[in-house]
């Protein structure tokens, strides 16, 4: 198969959804920057830490902070277990945000698969978050934390992964994720948000590797949505 065919299908869908956002009520714009530490236990078992710092409207205020420690176990080539834990801390930076600064505490478990083919690589990551979220209360124009909420997500996302330049260690990256909200059910009740993401791979050395590229991100609300245009960069450091 041509290299060319996976990379033509997330750019048609990267493109459709950039014109579907059109109608998007609000926007924003934004830069994420993370630092991943992985460390090898043995062959199969290996510990991560992610640390993301989040701006946006233009890098003068704080969106998120988020630490994700997760153990991960290797089953085999092609399927890797994970269980983690999410300390998310929410801002305020806008009037379609948060009111005032919350945080949330996520538990999570990850199925996470790899299918190598000749001129690609296509994964599969599947999560199931358990979200303890602050609840904010609004009396006399006063927000406040009022207690925690209990929800269930589920995240999807599609990954092709296309080498360009193999002797440089140079690949384009294109992935779509859809986010299920469960709430409390057995069975999801709406779609949360979705994120899309193009950039390039540069793998340096076996320690490290950087990813950059445009992450659009859409959050559909009951009467409006919101449309999130990121920078993204990524250094995964192996230890």
């Amino acid at each position: 198969m041509n290299n060319i065919y996976p990379l033509t299908i997330f750019l048609v869908l990267f493109v459709y959804s950039t014109l579907f956002g059109q109608n998007e009520d609000f926007s924003h714009s934004s830069s994420w920057n993370s630092l991943t530490v992985k460390g090898n236990l043995n062959e199969k078992l290996f510990l991560k830490n992610e640390l993301n710092l989040r701006r946006t409207n233009f890098l003068q205020d704080w969106e998120q902070i988020v630490l994700r420690p997760s153990v991960q176990y290797k089953l085999d080539n092609a399927f890797t277990a994970a269980i983690g834990y999410s300390y998310i801390q929410n801002y305020s930076y806008a009037d379609f945000s948060t009111p005032i600064d919350t945080r949330e505490n996520n538990l999570w478990q990850q199925l996470f698969i790899k299918q190598i083919f000749k001129h690609f690589d296509i994964s599969h990551r599947i999560r199931f978050e358990e979200r303890f979220r602050k609840q904010v209360s609004r009396v006399d124009n006063l927000s406040s934390i009022s207690g925690t909420d209990y929800s269930g997500r589920l995240r999807y996302r599609f990954i092709v992964t296309v080498p360009l330049l193999k002797k440089k260690h140079i690949s384009v990256i294109a992935y779509d994720e859809v986010f299920l909200d469960f709430e409390t059910r057995l069975q999801p009740k709406n779609l949360n948000q979705n994120w899309m993401f193009v950039g390039l791979r540069f793998r340096e050395s076996e320690h490290i590797t950087i990813t950059s590229g445009y992450h659009n991100i859409n959050i559909p609300k009951d009467n409006f949505s919101i449309t999130n245009h990121i920078w993204e960069t990524s250094l995964i450091y192996t230890l």
